[in-house]
Formats: C-alpha cells, structure tokens, sequence
C-alpha cells in the first residue's frame, strides 16, 4: 500500500491503521527527510521522497517491482497521475482528495487496459451518528492505549487561520494543525 502525504494528519494514522490491519508493505510518500523518518518511525516499512522525479519507480522498487496493491491518494492533483505509474496491474487507486484531481481520458484509458481500478472516498456520506461513535470510540481508544499516535502538527488560534492555512498549502505541516479558540 502506497500512502501520500503519509506524515500529515490523515496520513500518518493511515500507514499505522494499514499496518494494523495487516497491510504486508506500507510505503510512504512525503517531501522531506524529516516527514519520511516520521512516517517510518509509525510503521512504514519504506519511505519515498515524491519531490525525486523518479519517485514512481522507487515506490515499485520498494514493493518488490510490480508496482502496490493500492494506492491512498489524499493529495491529488499531478500526485495522481505519478501514484498510478506506481499501481501493478490490478491495483487499485482510493481517491480522497475530493476536488483536486488531473487525471483525464488518457490515464483513465491506461488504467483500464492494466485492470487497475478506481475507488473514492468521501468522509461525510459515511457518517451517522451511530457509525460515528462507534468509529470514533475505537480511535479514541486506541490512541488513549498508546497503539494509534496521533501527531499534531502545531495549534494556532483563529485569528491566525491564514497562516495555518498557508502552511497547510505549502506542505510545510506535519500531523494535523489545530485551531483553537
């Protein structure tokens, strides 16, 4: 399993939840040493640093050479079309970064003569209340046992959004950024 921004917020629970349930290789894509050794140091067995033009082919390297099983793509844009160079054949593309895809015709067309196939994901229609509290109290409860790390990537008070915006936009973040009243 290839995760993107695999040191942000949702990132970083998703290379430990992939590894809790039994995920054999997670890889991580982050864009610096600093994100990399954090993503490794919450249980990715391999580590990439998208900002290497071949950084595709490092992550095919890293799964053993036929590319991952599936890629967790929470960034999108031209992270998109590089992550599906990394997908084998038959892999599967999760999608969550709602808005901000580039792949056209030609990717998709690629992806169907490869058996690849392409799955989104999107939180809110997922969410009722019972669902919610369930989900969310298994989460609480494995962060409160120590097995689920939650990294905070710094707390600013709202009257300084835009600059926990900007540094959200810049990738410079790591964990979630939290704002406070």
């Amino acid at each position: 399993m290839l995760v993107t921004a695999a040191a942000g917020g949702v990132g970083s629970l998703l290379v430990q939840l992939a590894k809790r349930q039994g995920a054999s290789t997670v890889i991580a894509v982050a864009g610096s040493r600093a994100k990399l050794d954090l993503a490794l140091s919450l249980g990715a067995d391999a580590a990439v640093d998208y900002s290497m033009s071949d950084w595709p082919m490092r992550v095919r390297e890293a799964a053993g050479g036929a590319g991952v099983d599936v890629v967790y793509d929470i960034v999108g844009g031209t992270m998109t079309a590089a992550s599906l160079q990394a997908l084998a054949r038959g892999g599967e593309l999760v999608f969550a970064a709602l808005g901000r895809y580039a792949i056209g015709a030609a990717e998709l067309e690629a992806m169907i003569t490869r058996n690849k196939s392409l799955r989104g994901f999107a939180l809110l229609p997922l969410l009722s209340a019972d669902g919610l509290r369930a989900s969310l109290s298994e989460l609480f409860h494995l962060a409160a046992g120590g097995q689920l790390a939650v990294t905070q990537g710094g707390r600013y008070p709202l009257d300084q959004a835009n600059e926990a915006h900007r540094l959200l936009e810049e990738r410079r973040s790591t964990g979630k950024v939290v704002l406070i009243p």
